[in-house]
């Protein structure tokens, strides 16, 4: 499915919602984990509003990490709560990106979006509990090594989950689509060079660092498998190199 749907700028509400219902997330369900019908209704409302100026993390974005939670919980068997969890993590994880690069405040981002996603999350009546996961599964998206962000992973089976969504929102399409992802990503952050190098340093270090997942790695280990059987599917050439 994500192959078909290569966001290159912000998406509507009305595909974010249904994106969100194909992951399981439903507007017109039974509460989960706490979180009220109504609060994922204002959760997908906001994230189709944020960042319409962006270049990278806009709605689209939000819709492709979406789509590849999804995929990954499937792979790894969540149970409901828990895949309902990691879909809202995922819709939410930028919900407050500036369209810049981010504040030298290690984590800033990432809580920022968080505080904004607590406003509703709370005041719908779920309890702050469910807010501070929400945080911490935040966290785990930031790539640093921070020990903070490296305990997270270490000890929270759907923050290693996020990660790796969040990592195959951005390279798991055909190269020519995954290029104009990181042409994109490149004018919104101001960064120098080109976007074949960008994209090849980024596959590098996903080949070098590896995934965090079992799923994650099941899944980059099937795409580089469709690449090698000539689909050309898959924009990390580079990643492939290491894996193969």
């Amino acid at each position: 499915m994500m192959q078909l749907v290569g966001f290159s700028r912000p998406c509507s509400r009305r595909d974010l919602a249904s994106i969100c219902r194909w992951a399981g997330l439903s507007e017109n369900g039974q509460s989960k984990n706490g979180l009220s019908d109504r609060a994922v209704s204002r959760l997908v409302t906001l994230a189709a509003r944020q960042g319409p100026g962006n270049r990278y993390h806009h709605s689209g974005h939000f819709a492709h990490v979406v789509m590849a939670a999804a995929i990954l919980a499937g792979s790894d068997g969540l149970r409901a709560h828990d895949r309902d969890l990691l879909v809202v993590a995922a819709l939410i994880h930028d919900l407050n990106h500036l369209g810049k690069r981010s504040s030298k405040r290690l984590f800033h981002q990432e809580r920022q979006s968080a505080t904004a996603a607590r406003r509703i999350i709370i005041g719908a009546g779920a309890d702050a509990r469910l807010a501070a996961r929400l945080e911490k599964l935040l966290i785990a998206t930031a790539l640093t090594d921070d020990a903070l962000r490296m305990t997270i992973l270490a000890s929270d089976p759907l923050a290693r989950l996020l990660a790796d969504a969040d990592i195959f929102a951005s390279v798991s399409y055909r190269r020519d689509i995954a290029l104009g992802l990181t042409r994109n990503l490149k004018l919104e952050q101001r960064i120098p060079g080109k976007a074949d190098d960008l994209l090849r340093h980024f596959a590098g270090r996903i080949g070098k660092v590896g995934l965090h997942s079992g799923a994650g790695r099941r899944l980059l280990a099937s795409t580089v498998a469709s690449r090698q059987a000539g689909l050309n599917t898959v924009a990390v050439d580079d990643v492939g190199d290491v894996v193969a």
